[in-house]
């Protein structure tokens, strides 16, 4: 039996946050023996921290067999920030702080060639003042490799997410009603993260010991001295641990600077706010250990409190009793678990469903538009039929109480444009057939509902931000004027060349800033 496993590299999508380059995005696909038809699924397998999706375990052993087993096509990617690297950097940070609090002189750190050249150093340090471990203030920096940084969560959930894209767009046939996302630890954070922006993309997500929300121990271990990574050496048969910091760009500290890690950058990344679930058809299955010190447990007995209001989560607490040896091995972080034989536990709990969801529908196929308030920023996602993502972040809406009474006038406002949508269709069949007292009945229609819609919008407008609705507005209302010229004239060509060339598309025109205006208001 031979499973076929290809590669691929695409362009990933942009750092919206801190607007770093971005290299391309390396991923590799396992086909399985079947031939592919609407009854194969998708599965994206997701590494945690030092993890590699071309590694051995996920391209030899993982992906094979849940592709053959399953009957899907099996999807790991190297997403952004995956490359965590080992080289270490002595930098002015180190020293300094070294000689503070050490009284070890700059020159000491001289002809270092190599990182075990380091750990000699700092063992021979250590050891002559008696010490096991040195002071937090103390970290040296690990350099990611790739000139990437610590995004946590939120860059990696998109790269998922686009290559789950560009994976529909190659193999059509794809059955979109059993779409999964695995991971363990970080990978299983960055799944659930996958889930929270695209609700109702996936069938089923698998998270084994994974964060709930931002470890800024990851992110800004130096301000907060905590270490994002220790190495323990072995120096004359004795153990000394060291703390790192990886090179990240990001600060608590500095609220002036662009790489500000604020509240907005804290809630996009949280699964814990209520305000950003809607109700779907995605199945969670969530497996902790009781004793993890690693990634909460308790964040995750809240995590899934939350979830059970929107949709169907199995969560397993994995205690002491629970350890067989096969299944869950370790009474820690991620319990040591076979990831086999995990997705095998789930799948027999799943069986009813076969792992798949009722509808196929999901954000790609629907152009789903998804705006998530996170403070004064929003996220706002937006998804298209040919399967590409782009996703922006914009200023927060005001929360003025004229605009939150204002909100489901604007729901309302929208449902009356796709009407108007209707309408114009309408009028150009009955002109096109000759028909021009039924097109002039519905040409009024629009007229009257256009100068309704512009009185309501006077009612909240001075509270929105700044935008070029008026002047649209103004463009689509002196289009249907001349319009409404050639209907008085019995222009009957003219009047349909107008329709077409400058009223409809006018008209779209002030649709699209409306929508654009009213969508991140209408969706919170």
């Amino acid at each position: 039996m031979f499973l076929e496993t290809l590669s691929f590299k695409i362009q990933p999508h942009a750092d919206i946050e801190l607007g770093f380059s971005r290299n391309e995005l390396d991923y590799y696909v396992t086909l399985p023996v079947k031939d592919i038809t609407d009854e194969t699924g998708l599965i994206i397998t997701i590494p945690g921290f030092g993890g590699l999706a071309n590694s051995t375990y996920q391209l030899e052993k993982l992906n094979p067999y849940l592709a053959e087993k399953y009957n899907c096509i099996v999807v790991s990617l190297n997403y952004f920030g995956i490359y965590r690297g080992g080289v270490t950097k002595v930098d002015d940070y180190f020293i300094h702080n070294i000689e503070r609090i050490y009284g070890v002189p700059s020159t000491y750190w001289h002809n270092i060639s190599s990182d075990n050249d380091f750990y000699v150093k700092v063992g021979k340090l250590l050891e002559s003042k008696g010490l096991s471990q040195l002071d937090p203030h103390c970290q040296a920096l690990k350099i990611t490799e790739q000139n990437e940084y610590q995004s946590f969560g939120f860059l990696p959930a998109l790269d998922n997410l686009t290559v789950l894209g560009d994976v529909l767009k190659r193999y059509p046939a794809i059955n979109k009603r059993k779409i999964i996302a695995y991971g363990s630890s970080y990978g299983g954070y960055i799944a659930m993260l996958c889930g929270k922006f695209a609700p109702n993309t996936f069938s089923v997500i698998i998270d084994n010991s994974g964060f709930s929300r931002s470890q800024l121990k990851h992110i800004v271990g130096r301000e907060i001295f905590e270490n994002d990574y220790t190495v323990t050496v072995n120096y004359n048969n004795k153990l000394y641990t060291l703390p790192f910091a990886y090179n990240n760009p990001w600060t608590i500290m500095d609220e002036t600077s662009p790489h500000y890690f604020g509240d907005s950058h804290k809630h996009i990344r949280n699964l814990l706010i209520r305000e950003h679930r809607v109700k779907s058809d995605t199945r969670y299955y969530i497996f902790h250990c009781e004793e993890d010190q690693i990634a909460s447990v308790e964040d995750k007995d809240k995590v899934v409190a939350l979830l059970s209001n929107y949709n169907s989560t199995y969560y397993k607490r994995v205690g002491m009793s629970d350890l067989d040896g096969t299944l869950f091995k370790k009474y820690a972080h991620a319990m040591d678990a076979s990831l086999r034989k995990l997705f095998d536990h789930v799948a027999e709990q799943d069986k009813e469903y076969g792992l798949m969801k009722e509808r196929g529908e999901n954000e790609f196929i629907n152009n789903e538009v998804n705006s998530l308030n996170c403070g004064n920023k929003n996220y706002i996602f937006n998804f298209r039929e040919d399967f590409t993502m782009n996703v922006t972040i914009t200023d927060n809406i005001k929360t003025d109480y004229n605009l939150i009474s204002s909100f489901q006038l604007m729901g309302d406002l929208l449902d009356i444009c796709d009407s108007i949508d209707e309408g114009f269709s309408f009028i150009i069949d009955k002109v096109s057939d000759k028909n021009y007292n039924d097109a002039a009945v519905v040409m009024q229609d629009i007229i009257d509902a256009h100068t309704e819609m512009n009185l309501r919008i006077d009612t909240f407008s001075g509270f929105l931000s700044e935008n070029n609705l008026h002047a649209v507005s103004t463009q689509f209302k002196n289009s249907l004027l001349a319009a409404v010229m050639h209907f008085n004239h019995e222009y009957w060509d003219l009047l349909e060349l107008e329709l077409i060339q400058q009223v409809v598309p006018n008209f779209l025109l002030w649709k699209n800033e409306l929508h654009n205006i009213f969508t991140p208001y209408v969706t919170n």
